[in-house]
């Protein structure tokens, strides 16, 4: 007898009938894809490393299914994660749905038992990074993810809730404490030592990965930036916010891939998403074989973009807390008259120079850990002679030194593009 179970606890992937048997018990998926199962087709189309995905196309629409297996995909049972990881992507996209709408898919449905949430399906968009090493410009991109940014980061914070509803949902997202873990180790930790995860260009990178390993000043810039994200719970975060996490189309840009979401350092998202923009930067020349000294046309642009992204992030946020500045930080009544409003402008402008000073720590962070650490992106493994694709690599590691040791000597996101254009050309 063929099986129709829809995936009990546990189970690894789901059988195609069973998914749409299973899709025909929900009212919202069923209504957007209109018609009933026995017209509905599914597709795999996960090209992460943790998840299954899948698309459910329809008469009227589609949707997209993600089950979370107990364990990370391509590894296996070898490498156990917790299942729990889909509940918290689901309530992310709730939270920054509510602050951000349209800029993410919108979620149909969670099943915390099958460890299963049912999103919509982003029509007629393609993710950034494949556009990206295709030599492709998205316009607007660095208006549209800074404002993303801007919404949800503010939206999160003390300085938008009550102190009240604040701890509730930091209590919350603190249960998602092993994909926390992952990037604890993955980002500040694993790439600083011998480990079996990590990988690099070798031989090519090897004098280069001893001497990041012998460097105390990039060590103990490292562990100061994992102490701030381990201690801060500034906003709820993205948690791996990269140019694989969002999709752009003629509509504009969308967010995906909340799994990772947890309360922190604001920079920690902005500056993860620099840090892919500037990764492209570098592998636009490792697909042309060699550095030359003009920067090409996506080349400008993506600097461009890490400029646009970090001024629409600040000019938005700046907006927000002047008109909906209502939590429990800074309060109003501290700043009636005309002196304290002086002072608390004064004092905007402070704390995003702070995040940006943690953005800069973060992007430099995330660099070095994409270019010798788990998971390097397409963008680098994907040019084939490793002469060409070293040569890239050391210039942005060069950059990723820069921003980890020497954070707050970067006092412009100016600076860091100039830093970048200097790395580029040795």
């Amino acid at each position: 007898m063929e099986n129709t179970d829809p995936a009990p606890p546990g189970r690894t992937a789901f059988a195609d009938r069973a998914l749409t048997a299973y899709l025909e018990t929900l009212p919202l998926p069923r209504a957007r894809l209109g018609g009933g199962a026995g017209d509905w087709r599914v597709e795999e189309v996960g090209d992460g490393n943790v998840n299954f995905v899948y698309r459910v196309l329809g008469p009227s629409g589609s949707v997209c299914v993600k089950q979370a297996p107990p364990y990370v995909r391509v590894a296996g049972e070898s490498w156990p994660l917790t299942p729990e990881r889909v509940v918290h992507e689901y309530r992310a996209l709730e939270e920054h749905g509510r602050a951000a709408p349209g800029a993410l898919p919108a979620p149909l449905h969670l099943d915390r038992d099958r460890h299963l949430l049912v999103m919509e399906y982003v029509e007629d968009h393609t993710v950034l990074r494949h556009r990206l090493g295709r030599g492709a410009l998205h316009p607007g991109l660095g208006e549209q993810v800074g404002d993303y940014l801007a919404r949800t980061l503010f939206a999160t914070s003390d300085l938008a809730l009550p102190a009240a509803d604040k701890r509730a949902l930091v209590a919350e997202f603190e249960l998602n404490t092993e994909m926390c873990r992952i990037m604890e180790d993955m980002v500040f930790t694993e790439i600083y030592r011998d480990f079996h995860r990590n990988s690099w260009t070798s031989p090519e990178l090897d004098a280069e990965v001893a001497a990041v390993r012998a460097d105390t000043c990039v060590l103990i810039a490292a562990a100061r930036l994992k102490d701030r994200y381990l201690t801060s719970r500034q906003a709820l975060l993205h948690g791996d916010l990269h140019t694989g996490s969002v999709m752009v189309g003629a509509t504009g840009s969308r967010v995906f891939d909340h799994e990772f979401a947890c309360f922190g350092p604001m920079g920690f998202d902005v500056g993860g998403f620099l840090a892919h923009l500037l990764i492209a930067y570098f592998a636009a020349d490792g697909r042309r074989g060699t550095p030359s000294p003009p920067e090409d046309e996506q080349q400008a642009w993506l600097l461009d973009q890490v400029e646009q992204t970090w001024d629409v992030f600040r000019e938005r946020f700046l907006a927000l807390w002047r008109s909906s500045g209502r939590g429990d930080s800074y309060p109003a009544a501290l700043f009636a008259d005309a002196r304290g409003a002086a002072a608390l402008e004064a004092e905007r402008g402070a704390y995003l120079d702070r995040v940006l000073c943690d953005s800069v720590g973060f992007c430099g962070a995330e660099l070095m850990r994409r270019l010798i650490g788990f998971a390097r992106p397409a963008d680098l493994t994907g040019i084939t002679d490793p002469g060409a694709r070293a040569a890239c690599e050391r210039a942005a590691l060069r950059l990723a030194r820069s921003l980890l040791v020497d954070a707050s000597g970067h006092r412009s996101v100016r600076d860091v593009t100039d830093a970048a254009r200097h790395a580029r050309t040795g």
